[in-house]
């Protein structure tokens, strides 16, 4: 079930959480969260309901194996092994068969490759929180008291089913196990995070993601400018995009009076690229950092040792997010700029603006092997920047900005102002650049939701994001991050 639906939107969500309240208030903590589950499961199962039998099956597997674990955790390491390396083998099953087998001549034999139906929903992240379970339980900090029930509601709630953030059972568990006195103010900032969080998905992002589209399409035809503007259209694309989910998932959680794990600050103010990835998927960077980096040995064994454990770290970062060379460049390119910086610490300091400048521009650069669907088609678009003839964008990438019916509406303004309509149709969506960095300036919405006090214009800006992104529902792309 997308989040951004009308069917999520006003129909799934105002009932499950005024039913999981009633429920908790009237029939006891045990219906409340056998609701809850029932609810999560139509939410993860909505598309394809098979997929819940993969999922009901390998967390079945990893509560067994952490319970194991925590009873006899002087004995629980070859299990904590073998859990995390049988989730890993669901997750490498459906994500990077089709990538290992174009390494192979078995490319294009479909058969081999496993059916869509069956993969459930999130499954990086839920795998990823069924790691950290096992591990928590190897380290103790598992209470005796999380049931089935618990792990199975934390497995499917929908505010984290999508895109994370990735948490921890032991934190969410006593969190849905009980539903808190109904609070206003929860609802307020919740509803205050939610809404913003929908309107940086719906008009901001889907603006950009249209001219992101338009210019990978044409990578072999632009002039410099529109190079350059269609790699920022997906640095603004892909920042809205997922800090609006992330925004979401905190409002939807906040309405039922649970606290998710901050998973994004601000990351494009990042003066360096270790200060990105304090900032970027933090619950990510926290997983690979527990599980992946400290357990090389972190930075305990020297400075060579050291270098080599982040650039493990970031190359399974980059074959996280998909199989693809674009992937495993992109997680190359950010492990070299950290091992840059870290054998540079000391030695060159920045004044801040360059700092943030020379972050930005390295960010932007990175994220094209991200999103090309080729390492030949991103390479192509960075070439474009070194063309002559430098100058204004194309009408034709300024058209595409726009989402259809503010395309439609400037078309129809422009025969109304006429001779001037012409211009101002070719310069009023380019405005969305000039706003979009703006907005990389205030605060998320999450930060303000934790000191929130209800205010006029915040109930007003609200409502403008709830209504317009109701209305131009049609069409927006499921969230980039659902895709991992």
């Amino acid at each position: 079930m997308n989040v951004q639906s009308h069917l999520f939107v006003l129909a799934y969500l105002p009932p499950v959480l005024a039913l999981w309240r009633a429920l908790g208030k009237r029939a006891g903590p045990s219906a409340a969260r056998v609701f809850l589950l029932c609810a999560g499961a139509v939410f993860c199962g909505w598309a394809s309901p098979l997929s819940l039998l993969v999922l009901g099956a390998e967390g079945a597997v990893s509560y067994w194996l952490g319970r194991r674990i925590a009873r006899d955790r002087s004995r629980g390491k070859p299990l904590l092994w073998a859990g995390a390396l049988f989730l890993l083998a669901v997750l490498a099953f459906f994500k990077y068969t089709g990538f290992l087998l174009s390494l192979t001549p078995l490319e294009g034999f479909s058969f081999f490759t496993p059916p869509a139906w069956l993969m459930p929903l999130g499954l990086s992240f839920v795998t990823f929180q069924q790691i950290l379970w096992l591990r928590d339980c190897y380290d103790g900090e598992i209470s005796e008291d999380v049931s089935p029930l618990d792990y199975a509601c934390c497995l499917t709630f929908f505010a984290t089913a999508t895109c994370g953030p990735i948490t921890r059972v032991g934190e969410l568990a006593p969190q849905l196990r009980r539903p808190d006195p109904f609070s206003w103010d929860d609802l307020a900032a919740g509803l205050y995070c939610f809404a913003l969080g929908l309107g940086k998905k719906v008009l901001l992002a889907g603006m950009f993601a249209n001219g992101a589209n338009y210019g990978y399409d044409n990578a072999g035809s632009l002039a410099p400018m529109d190079a350059a503007l269609t790699i920022l259209c997906y640095t603004m694309q892909i920042y809205f995009d997922f800090s609006g989910y992330c925004d979401m998932a905190s409002g939807m959680a906040r309405m039922m009076g649970v606290k998710l794990p901050v998973n994004f600050n601000s990351p494009y103010q990042a003066l360096s690229v270790r200060d990105f990835w304090g900032r970027w998927h933090i619950t990510l960077s926290a997983f690979f950092r527990r599980c992946v980096y400290i357990p090389l040995g972190g930075n305990r064994r020297g400075t060579a040792v050291t270098c080599r454990n982040i650039m493990i770290v970031f190359l399974l970062s980059g074959l996280w997010h998909g199989a693809g060379w674009g992937f495993l460049i992109w997680g190359t390119l950010h492990g070299l700029a950290q091992v840059a910086e870290r054998l540079l610490k000391g030695k060159v300091s920045l004044p801040k603006p360059l700092a943030w400048a020379l972050t930005f521009l390295f960010v932007n650069i990175a994220w094209v092997f991200f999103r090309a669907e080729s390492v030949g088609q991103a390479l192509t678009l960075l070439s474009r920047l070194f063309q002559p003839n430098w100058g204004l964008p194309a009408k034709e990438l300024a058209a595409a900005l726009p989402v259809s019916a503010v395309g439609s509406a400037l078309n129809y303004l422009q025969y109304i102002i006429q001779e001037g309509g012409r211009i101002f149709i070719y310069w009023a969506p380019l405005l969305v650049f000039p706003a979009g960095l703006g907005l990389l300036a205030c605060p998320n919405p999450v930060a303000q939701a934790e000191r929130f006090s209800p205010k006029v214009w915040k109930a007003l800006l609200a409502i403008l994001c709830l209504i317009g992104s109701v209305m131009f529902f049609t069409g927006v792309d499921t969230f980039i991050y659902a895709n991992f």
